[in-house]
């Protein structure tokens, strides 16, 4: 509008000049073009601030969640397994399956399929040590669940326990084992199973191998600081195992 106006000859008395009145219509109109678009701009740019935080507090809430979340399952994974090694078997349950409702990993599927194993509730503990085994074979607990689904299924005098037995071994000889694996290795080849013995042995093997996982995770150092594998073709990455 400025433009316009200033490029007309105000001068000139022939009818082409510009009139006071005019110039003041055509500022008023430029002004309050000016004031839409200033104020405009600074309503829109309030109205995206308000956004910005909303989205964050949003954000903020739901990362808050989640941590509450993780938390709970932690917290049900710890105290169930701490309240399995004493033989509070209720407890364990208890913990384990609030656990399992935060988060249905095979993890606490494994725990309760050992406190069914415990209990006596055999057909449980199998279906349950099944789908964790399904679920993930990639996991450091991989062992305890091989282990576990072999005692489950030679408890119940399945056909398939003494195979299952034999593919825990096999498993464990990639792992660094102890050499009480030769006594498992015995049971295997003589198909002559000691359950009180083979249940203190696996759960011996098993935890040995955990703990240096988990020391070498949190730490950097244990049996298995400067080694780049384990299991021969295995690889350890973050807790877990790539075959």
């Amino acid at each position: 509008m400025w433009k316009t106006i200033y490029t007309r000859n105000i001068g000139n008395s022939s009818g082409f000049g510009v009139m006071s009145s005019e110039l003041q219509k055509d500022d008023n109109l430029y002004c309050g073009a000016w004031n839409k678009l200033f104020v405009g701009h600074h309503k829109g740019s309030a109205f995206h601030f308000l956004l910005f935080t909303f989205y964050c507090v949003i954000l903020f809430l739901m990362l808050s969640a989640c941590s509450t979340t993780r938390h709970a399952y932690s917290a049900g994974i710890f105290y169930g397994e701490k309240a399995l090694k004493s033989g509070d078997y209720a407890e364990a349950k208890r913990n384990l399956e609030a656990a399992y409702q935060i988060d249905k990993t095979p993890d606490a599927l494994m725990y309760l399929a050992i406190v069914d194993y415990k209990t006596d509730k055999l057909d449980s503990a199998e279906r349950l040590i099944r789908e964790a085994e399904i679920m993930d074979s990639t996991n450091y607990h991989y062992l305890r669940v091989l282990g576990y689904k072999a005692l489950i299924l030679l408890k119940k005098n399945s056909e398939q326990g003494p195979e299952d037995l034999d593919r825990y071994v096999a498993f464990y000889a990639f792992c660094d084992p102890l050499m009480s694996i030769n006594d498992v290795k015995k049971m295997v080849r003589n198909r002559n199973v000691d359950m009180p013995l083979l249940e203190k042995l696996i759960e011996e093997q098993i935890s040995w191998f955990e703990n240096d996982i988990e020391l070498y995770w949190s730490s950097g150092v244990g049996y298995y600081d400067g080694r780049s594998s384990f299991g021969g073709p295995s690889r350890f990455r973050g807790g877990v195992i790539f075959r």
